[in-house]
């Protein structure tokens, strides 16, 4: 009641312009959800930006950099000469620029300022706005709100009893709902009355499904490859479970199942060690995410061990609703996209 009764009072606060959003000299798209991690955020984020420049766009992406081990603005922008370290950008951050090195990626708890600097330094013409919908500070064009297709987001309760760090009427400010799982959806099991309760906006349905592996040197292995194999799957996600599936599906035998907490920061020898519990032939997983944590520190990278860590990508596949995803973009710059 305390947490619900703070969001509601902040939330009407901004909704009655008691507070103003500050707004950046060009168009914002958020991409957030009203729950606490899950919800293929950093994924969508990463669609978004390929799709951006696919029309033509130059974007950059703002972000906190959750659990990242400073305070300071930070931008990375790889392929113009600006690479920041794995701690100092946070472990998404961090992924979204090693997957787009020419896109600047701003790090700051203060989007507008990240924004100006990112203008000043690079110039872009849009930024997107990651997990951005409890950012009232900052203006933005466009909303995209995910929640998981089992639309479970709409029967959790608030912080600390469930998982909603914000109002389920919040749903009616987006600009497109974007519906995530981590299989092909059948349309005859969702029930998108119960979304019609919080929002008229364009419904779009979205998976993310198993792409390939990749080794510690970035070399690409097919699927196939891990069927019969024991492994010691390790993550350090919001909603493990299904990383644990997709190896299972696809044919592992998983002989070990190491789950720490979202975020976590791998030490650079007891994690290890227990990881591979002195089995030289044990063959590692994890997920992009926990790689770069892995991969992009100066000291674990050195480790022997490293190279028997593998990663497991997914694809995103938009199953249905496209058009309302470009026909927002579009919105933004006044432009039709066929």
């Amino acid at each position: 009641m305390l947490y619900g009764g703070a969001v509601s009072v902040r939330n009407f606060s901004y909704d009655l312009n008691l507070f103003q959003a500050k707004r950046l000299p060009i168009p914002v798209v958020s991409v957030g959800n009203i729950t606490v991690g899950g919800s293929g955020k950093t994924p969508f984020v990463m669609f978004l930006i390929e799709r951006l420049i696919a029309f033509g766009k130059r974007p950059a992406v703002l972000s906190r950099g959750y659990k990242r081990m400073t305070d300071e603005l930070v931008i990375s922008c790889p392929g113009k000469g600006s690479e920041a370290d794995v701690q100092m950008l946070g472990d998404e951050p961090a992924m979204i620029s090693q997957a787009f090195p020419d896109v600047p990626v701003a790090i700051h708890k203060d989007r507008y300022r990240a924004g100006l600097s990112v203008l000043n330094a690079y110039g872009c013409d849009v930024f997107i706005l990651d997990d951005g919908l409890q950012n009232r500070e900052l203006y933005r064009d466009v909303d995209f709100v995910l929640m998981r297709s089992s639309l479970s987001d709409l029967r959790d309760t608030y912080l600390p009893a469930g998982n909603l760090r914000d109002s389920k009427r919040r749903v009616s400010q987006a600009d497109v709902v974007v519906l995530t799982a981590h299989a092909t959806f059948e349309m005859q099991e969702l029930d998108l009355n119960a979304i019609r309760k919080y929002s008229t906006a364009g419904i779009t349905g979205v998976s993310f499904l198993p792409l390939h592996f990749t080794d510690s040197g970035g070399v690409v292995h097919p699927l196939e490859e891990i069927e019969g194999k024991d492994v010691a799957a390790f993550c350090a996600l919001a909603n493990p479970g299904q990383f644990f599936t997709e190896l299972e599906q696809l044919g592992a035998r998983i002989v070990s199942r190491t789950i720490y907490r979202d975020h976590h920061w791998f030490d650079e020898y007891y994690d290890l060690d227990e990881l591979f519990a002195g089995n030289e032939d044990l063959l590692a997983v994890t997920t992009p995410k926990d790689a770069v944590r892995l991969f992009l520190d100066a000291e674990l990278s050195q480790r022997e061990e490293i190279k028997r860590v593998s990663v497991l990508h997914e694809k995103t596949v938009v199953n249905f609703g496209m058009e309302h995803i470009d026909a927002a973009l579009a919105g933004v710059f006044g432009e039709v996209h066929a």
